[in-house]
């Protein structure tokens, strides 16, 4: 058993001859004054990747002692020397002995030199392609590790896994067949995607994968589903390949369960889990900060379903935040079990008329709360609440907005004054609809409802309405989204499959 640090820092360590040699040739190459910052670089090198190195062949390269190799206390050896035992815990040792160390830090130091002479060998020898390379693996693990307990206790049952390799031979293949020459950096399979991190090496490569999407994905028997985004890095993108129905990986009710388990009530207002992203993480994010969203999708794209997982966020929360619910259901089907609810305001709308009530009564309460705040010396309902005030905040949903706009267009100016002006009054808004068309989410509406979710639709015009770029048309449907928050950003995620009966029950307790 390791009896104290100083073991460690005065112990020695070696790699394998091959290493040793290997190691002095990149010294020379990238220009070290030491040793050890070659060694250090390697390690980091090795690190980088998530799966465990094969053993070195031997040890008998040069030896460098502890203090050395990972610093003093001011360089933080602790963070090098707490990384390897967790190394060791995570590979299975009982107890971390000195000799169990030195073999890891050998084994990672043998396999980062390979690793570096590669990268050396792919720059051609030039000591600023080298660089870029390094700089670019640093930031982008070769490898994924299956996702355990993270963001609300999502467990490894949802991935991301790593995707074989004869998957990514028959997609590399298929590009080349199609003029597009790839490598691929990155992969994972979430609970229904595939995701390849591509590499392109052209502009044009970028150019011809886009025009081939179709193409592609008629030839691997998935229609227009295949999608091409953006991965922030230069010459990277994310080519992302949808599975058949078959190969799902469910996502319902208790992995909501586990995601409202970590809503943070400090961090957020009203925290809210449509579903998980494509590598199943629970998607979450405030509505208060929203603060108002919109929902489009075609028939059979998830939005019932969607809204009923938002609803079921809201519902989650018990005493931590007092809510009441304003209902619109056109259709009078979605928030039919709502009817009895004891926190409505007013009665769930079923038409125009009683639509068109509620909606004023909420411009009354609005406009009523203002007075108060000012009474009160306040801004917002969050600071009205901590000098007595007892108001809830009000969460106003629109199951099918296009056929409450047809009914009666005054019904649209209701909706755009609360969208301007209800926000800091604790009043926010969910507005759902299957038709996404520029009469139904007019400019005043879309502008003042920043955060959206984009489900299937028929094509991109609707996408571009919903979250005001192309996209959307290309999702599978049955919950497959986007969502588009207030900085802009698209998130592609899928929805829990939360049923009727589920609200059902929790509005029963």
């Amino acid at each position: 058993m390791m009896n104290s640090i100083s073991d460690i820092l005065t112990a020695s360590y070696s790699s394998s001859r091959e290493a040793d040699q290997a190691a002095k040739d990149l010294k020379s190459f990238v220009g070290a004054e030491s040793n050890y910052e070659i060694i250090r670089l390697a390690l980091g090198r090795s690190l980088g990747l998530e799966s465990f190195p094969e053993a070195a062949p031997d040890a008998k390269g040069s030896a460098i002692k502890g203090l050395q190799l990972f610093g003093d206390e001011d360089s933080c050896n602790f963070l090098w020397i707490g990384l390897f035992g967790e190394l060791l815990r995570r590979r299975g040792e009982e107890t971390f002995t000195l000799e169990a160390l030195q073999k890891l830090v050998r084994d990672h130091w043998h396999r980062g030199i390979r690793l570096l002479t590669d990268d050396r060998n792919e720059a051609g020898d030039d000591f600023k392609s080298f660089l870029e390379i390094l700089a670019r693996k640093a930031n982008l693990p070769e490898q994924t590790s299956p996702l355990s307990v993270v963001d609300g206790g999502i467990a490894d049952e949802l991935g991301p896994r790593k995707i074989d390799d004869e998957e990514q031979d028959a997609i590399l293949k298929l590009l080349r067949q199609n003029g597009v020459t790839a490598e691929i950096r990155e992969t994972f399979a979430g609970p229904r995607i595939n995701r390849y991190k591509l590499f392109l090496a052209k502009a044009t490569d970028r150019r011809a994968l886009e025009s081939r999407l179709d193409e592609l994905g008629f030839a691997l028997g998935i229609g227009n589903t295949l999608s091409l985004s953006n991965a922030n890095e230069p010459k990277t993108c994310f080519l992302d390949e949808p599975r058949p129905k078959e190969a799902w990986q469910t996502v319902d009710v208790t992995h909501f369960a586990r995601a409202a388990a970590g809503f943070d009530f400090v961090a957020m207002r009203l925290p809210v889990s449509p579903g998980v992203t494509i590598d199943g993480k629970p998607l979450m994010f405030d509505l208060a900060s929203a603060p108002h969203l919109l929902i489009g999708g075609t028939t059979g794209s998830g939005k019932s379903v969607c809204l009923n997982a938002l609803l079921l966020s809201l519902l989650s929360y018990g005493d931590r935040r007092p809510l009441r619910f304003a209902l619109i259901d056109p259709k009078q089907v979605e928030f039919a079990a709502w009817r009895d609810y004891p926190l409505l305001f007013g009665e769930v709308a079923t038409d125009s008329t009683a639509a068109t009530t509620l909606l004023d009564q909420l411009v009354e309460e609005m406009e009523a709360r203002y007075t108060r705040f000012a009474e009160l010396g306040v801004k917002d309902l969050a600071s009205a609440r901590e000098k007595g005030y007892r108001g809830e905040w009000i969460i106003v949903a629109v199951d099918e907005l296009a056929d409450l706009v047809m009914q009666d267009k005054t019904n649209e100016e209701r909706l755009v004054l609360l969208a301007q002006k209800a926000r800091a009054a604790g009043i926010h808004l969910i507005l759902a609809t299957q038709r996404p068309e520029a009469k139904t989410f007019s400019g005043l509406l879309r502008t003042n409802c920043p955060a959206r979710i984009a489900l299937r639709v028929a094509r991109a015009a609707e996408s571009k309405i919903i979250m005001d770029e192309a996209g959307a048309e290309r999702l599978q449907g049955a919950g497959d989204m986007i969502f588009r928050g207030g900085d802009g950003r698209g998130i592609r995620a899928h929805s829990y499959n939360i049923r009727a009966e589920d609200i059902a029950t929790q509005l029963s307790v």
